[in-house]
C-alpha cells in the first residue's frame, strides 16, 4: 500500500503530466489540423475534417486561384518590406537606447513596452485614423503604404527587444579596440557590432516577419480597397462560404518554412557555441 504522501506525489505528478499534455495539445493540435486539412481533397468541403483522400492540389491551387494567391502575394510584399525596415529600425533604435544613461534608458525601455501592451484594436483604428489625415495630401495612401507603415509601427518594439539585450552583453571595449586599429566609429559599428548581433537581428526579423505575416486586426483596418493580406482574405472567404482549400496549404507551407528556419538557426546556434568551446 502507498502511504499518503507517495499518493500525493503520485497525484501531483499526474496532474502536471495533464496540464503539459493540455498546454502542448493546445499549441500544436490547430498546426496539425492545418496540415491535415492542407493533404485533404475534401477541404473544400464546409463540413470540417472530412477526409477526401490525399491530394497535392491544395497546393498547386496556391499558384492557380488568383483570389488566393493576389492576398498572398500582397502579404508578402507588406511583410518583407516591413521586416527590413522594422529590423533596420529596431536595431539602430537599439543602438540609440545603448547609449543613452541608465534613468533615460528606463523610460525609453518601458515607452518600447506599450505598443506591444496596446491593444490591437486600438494601434488599428489609430494609424487609420492618422492616414485618413493625410489622405488629402496623399491620396493613395491606404493600401500597401498604409499597411506597411502600421506593421512597421507595431514591429518595431520587438526587434528592440531581442536586439537591446544581447547589445548589452557585448565588451564595450571591442568598439574602442576596433577604433584603435584605425576604424572610424561608422566602420567600427558596421564591421564589429552589427555582425556580433547578427543572431538577435535575425531572430528580431523573424519574430516581426511572423506577427506581420498573420496579423488581422490591424491589418483590418489599415488595407484599403482592393488590398488585403492573406488573414483578411481567410476571413473574409470563409464568411462568404467561397473558402478556398488552398489556404490550408499556404498555412502548412509558411509552418514548415518557419520550422525549417528555426531549426537552421538552432543547429548554427549550436554549432558555433560548440565551436566555442
Amino acid at each position: 500500500m502507498l502511504e499518503k504522501s507517495s499518493w500525493k506525489a503520485l497525484l501531483s505528478s499526474i496532474l502536471k503530466a495533464a496540464f503539459v499534455a493540455l498546454v502542448i495539445s493546445l499549441m500544436y493540435v490547430p498546426i496539425v489540423i492545418i496540415i491535415y486539412q492542407s493533404f485533404n481533397a475534401g477541404a473544400n468541403s464546409i463540413t470540417p475534417l472530412e477526409w477526401g483522400g490525399f491530394t497535392w492540389d491544395n497546393f498547386a491551387e496556391i499558384f492557380t486561384n488568383r483570389e488566393l494567391y493576389t492576398p498572398i502575394l500582397d502579404s508578402l510584399l507588406v511583410s518583407l518590406w516591413a521586416t527590413v525596415l522594422a529590423t533596420i529600425g529596431g536595431l539602430f533604435a537599439s543602438i540609440g537606447i545603448h547609449a543613452l544613461d541608465k534613468k533615460a534608458r528606463k523610460t525609453m525601455d518601458f515607452l518600447n513596452e506599450i505598443p506591444m501592451m496596446n491593444s490591437e484594436i486600438v494601434t488599428g483604428i489609430s494609424i487609420m485614423l492618422l492616414c485618413s489625415l493625410v489622405k488629402p495630401l496623399f491620396p493613395y495612401i491606404f493600401g500597401f503604404t498604409s499597411m506597411a507603415i502600421a506593421h512597421i509601427f507595431f514591429m518595431i518594439p520587438y526587434v528592440i527587444l531581442m536586439v537591446l539585450p544581447k547589445l548589452e552583453q557585448l565588451d564595450e571595449s571591442v568598439f574602442e579596440a576596433a577604433q584603435d586599429l584605425g576604424c572610424s566609429p561608422t566602420k567600427a559599428l558596421f564591421k564589429v557590432i552589427i555582425p556580433s548581433l547578427s543572431t538577435a537581428i535575425l531572430t528580431g526579423a523573424l519574430i516581426a516577419f511572423t506577427l506581420s505575416i498573420d496579423d488581422f486586426v490591424i491589418s483590418f483596418y489599415t488595407q484599403g480597397n482592393g488590398f488585403t493580406n492573406f488573414s483578411n482574405y481567410v476571413y473574409s472567404s470563409y464568411t462568404k462560404r467561397n473558402f478556398s482549400a488552398g489556404s490550408y496549404a499556404f498555412d502548412a507551407l509558411l509552418t514548415f518554412v518557419t520550422l525549417g528556419i528555426v531549426l537552421f538557426v538552432s543547429l548554427r546556434s549550436a554549432h558555433k557555441h560548440k565551436e566555442a568551446k
